[in-house]
């Protein structure tokens, strides 16, 4: 098996033991999954975006890049409770060093027609440089994730997302990127999986 789908496997399987875990790493640009365990929003509990997991791992192994996500649920979500330690941890993470810039990664539902949507506040996330967006959309779209969305269906708005809350807290532009499950799963003809991380790292690169 890949690298991919050890990590894949950790994170379905449930394995791990802490309710978050951050990998110090190398440069300005820091990714975030809070979504890779299971969530419970709200008193009602959500499935598990296992594959952000594995994404932000494999693209720390590749890059270094420092790196934060769920690993498994305490009775609560990340990007929407106002008290969370996910959060402020990483709040404090990015001011000890430095980061500049934060890319929080999500799955969409397989029935939505959207491949790739990048949430931005409406632009309140990215204040500081709003540049990174239109990086982002030409790196997807280099690797022929086209159009890519941008604040639709998920804008990343609600003032406890960890986007909206790291750009407001830390002042650095913030993006949150919805990826539809049917493009990393390999139980979809439309996987393309290799184009996406591909897509990640190169947005990652320049941006350093």
């Amino acid at each position: 098996m890949s690298a991919f789908d050890d990590y894949l496997l950790y994170f379905s399987s449930k394995l791990g033991r802490k309710s978050f875990v951050i990998k110090k790493g190398i440069g300005s640009v820091m990714l975030s999954a809070p979504h890779s365990a299971e969530q419970t929003r709200n008193g009602r509990k959500k499935y598990g975006e296992y594959h952000t997991g594995a994404i932000v791992n494999v693209l720390h192994d590749e890059l270094n890049c420092p790196i934060i996500y769920k690993e498994k649920n305490r009775g609560d979500d990340a990007n929407y409770d106002e008290k969370c330690r996910y959060k402020t941890k990483l709040r404090e993470y990015i001011k000890k060093h430095g980061i500049k810039y934060l890319i929080d990664i999500h799955q969409m539902n397989p029935s939505r027609p959207e491949i790739i949507n990048i949430g931005t506040g409406y632009g309140k996330n990215i204040k500081k440089d709003p540049t990174i967006l239109e990086k982002a959309i030409a790196c997807f779209s280099e690797n022929n994730f086209a159009p890519v969305t941008v604040d639709t269906p998920f804008a990343a708005i609600h003032p406890y997302t960890v986007s909206a809350f790291i750009s407001r807290e830390c002042g650095i532009p913030c993006l949150q990127i919805e990826i539809n499950t049917r493009a990393v799963s390999k139980r979809y003809e439309e996987c393309a999986l290799d184009g996406i991380l591909l897509s990640l790292k190169r947005l990652i690169q320049e941006l350093e």
